[in-house]
């Protein structure tokens, strides 16, 4: 498997949004990373909607609804261009058949409005139900088969293929609420990473088949995990700093496998995948306070290349459904970043952006572009996935050390000494050297199944 040995942005200036080295072609009429920066709406079902044999039929159509309702605010907008997520709910792809009419009813209205000047694409997320059972079996189980069969079924009416993968989460749950660095080196690293290879060598193949693109994954069940759980107290936030770095390391296995991006949005890993890989991103950040609420608002617009709401529940707002009113809302934040790329003020609109979280969240901090390109270098630096994991998250603990220290970043006094026992926990699992590893193997036991990693 090819793995990435320079950075394809290696020049800070040149990280930003709109704009990525190596543009993807992701339907008729939309290339995205070519120049300007694209909306990517993303809707799900009201809240506590039963999703059944009894109730499917009425859900297919309220999707079909919903993707109307979208391309009608569209039309009326004069937005030419956006995708279309659709996350498919547990039981749609437990369910390949719901999941695949979902799609195929989204794909009917988009068509319709193709001779009307309205380019979308589809972009399906396929939902990752291996976990179901715990510890799971994320290579042999009905569920893998399940999420493989939904896949294909959902292929030909789509344009990009992703998931969210929750390989290694077994592990790195318990790992998280211990503040446990080497575990997570190991849950990432490890675990994480060889189910990327595996997981990710079939979406590929799957991709090429049909002639769709694969987007990519994000570490959302890692990383937001521990943003959340920072959010309420119950883990430092320079720990979830430290995750949000290792997390890149992992999801570029899907772009070693073959995915070319536009990647998911959910854990905003995306920069340092760009600073890599030089492919578009998807990045969500203010407009994702309809899903979760984070300290990443304004730093995630600074590199996107299309720019998410995360998920909404459709409801009636008064100004439309939510759907349409989130769709709105994205286009004029990208109608200001291709404004700003029009009339020469990319960069310091970048900078504004970036800037206006940094001080504020060590998680933020680790994801401005000065950042983004120092884990990039890191992640690099080796190609053996345990290493270049622990080395993002090295660097971040680094990049955060050295703001508090001069006074541009300000944290709670009870965190500065999680710098040093984090550094502490990465230097432990490095001194183990070839036989971290199986030392952490020990120390999960009977959390993960080994061969269900290839162990």
């Amino acid at each position: 498997m090819p793995t990435f040995a320079s950075l394809a942005i290696d020049s800070v200036d040149d990280l930003q949004f709109g704009v990525a080295p190596h543009p993807v072609r992701v339907s008729q009429g939309i290339t995205v990373g070519a120049g300007e920066t694209i909306p990517e709406i993303n809707y799900i079902v009201p809240y506590a909607t039963e999703v059944s044999a009894a109730t499917i039929d009425a859900v297919v159509e309220l999707y079909r609804k919903m993707a109307l309702g979208v391309m009608t605010r569209a039309a009326d907008l004069g937005v030419a261009k956006l995708i279309i997520e659709i996350e498919l709910v547990f039981e749609m792809t437990a369910n390949p058949e719901w999941g695949e009419r979902v799609i195929r009813a989204t794909r009917e209205v988009i068509d319709e409005f193709q001779p009307k000047g309205v380019h979308a694409a589809l972009r399906t997320t396929v939902a990752d139900i291996r976990d179901r059972v715990r510890p799971p079996r994320n290579r042999t189980s009905a569920e893998t088969q399940l999420v493989f069969e939904t896949f294909e079924r959902c292929a030909p009416y789509s344009d990009i293929l992703s998931i969210e993968s929750t390989g290694g989460k077994e592990v790195s749950d318990k790992a998280i609420l211990q503040c446990d660095a080497g575990g997570m080196v190991f849950a990432l690293g490890v675990l994480a990473s060889n189910d990327m290879e595996f997981l990710w060598n079939r979406v590929c193949a799957i991709a090429a088949a049909h002639g769709k693109v694969a987007g990519g994954d994000a570490a959302c069940g890692f990383a937001n995990t521990s943003m959340q759980l920072a959010r309420k107290r119950m883990v430092p936030t320079v720990f979830a700093g430290m995750v949000r770095a290792m997390g890149a390391a992992r999801s570029l296995v899907a772009l070693e496998c073959g995915a070319t991006g536009p990647d998911k949005d959910c854990a905003y890993e995306g920069p340092i995948l760009k600073a890599i890989a030089g492919i578009p991103i998807a990045m969500e950040g203010k407009s994702a306070a309809c899903a979760h609420t984070s300290p990443i608002g304004n730093v995630a617009m600074s590199c996107c290349d299309t720019w998410s709401n995360e998920s909404v529940p459709y409801v009636q707002m008064f100004g439309g459904y939510s759907p349409e009113v989130m769709l709105e809302q994205l286009w004029y934040d990208c109608k200001l970043m291709n404004e700003a790329r029009r009339s020469g003020g990319a960069l310091q609109l970048r900078n504004w952006l970036a800037n206006s979280d940094a001080a504020t969240s060590a998680e933020a901090l680790v994801l401005t572009p000065v950042s983004s390109i120092r884990i990039a270098r890191a992640i690099i630096s080796t190609p053996d996935r345990a290493k270049r994991t622990l080395r993002a998250g090295r660097e971040a603990l680094l990049i955060i050390g050295e703001a508090v220290e001069s006074k541009r970043l300000s944290l709670p006094d009870i965190e500065i000494p999680w710098l040093e026992m984090l550094m502490a926990g990465l230097d432990s699992y490095e001194a183990q050297g070839d036989n971290a590893a199986a030392s952490y193997m020990a120390q999960f036991s009977g959390e993960f199944i080994p061969a269900e990693y290839g162990l």
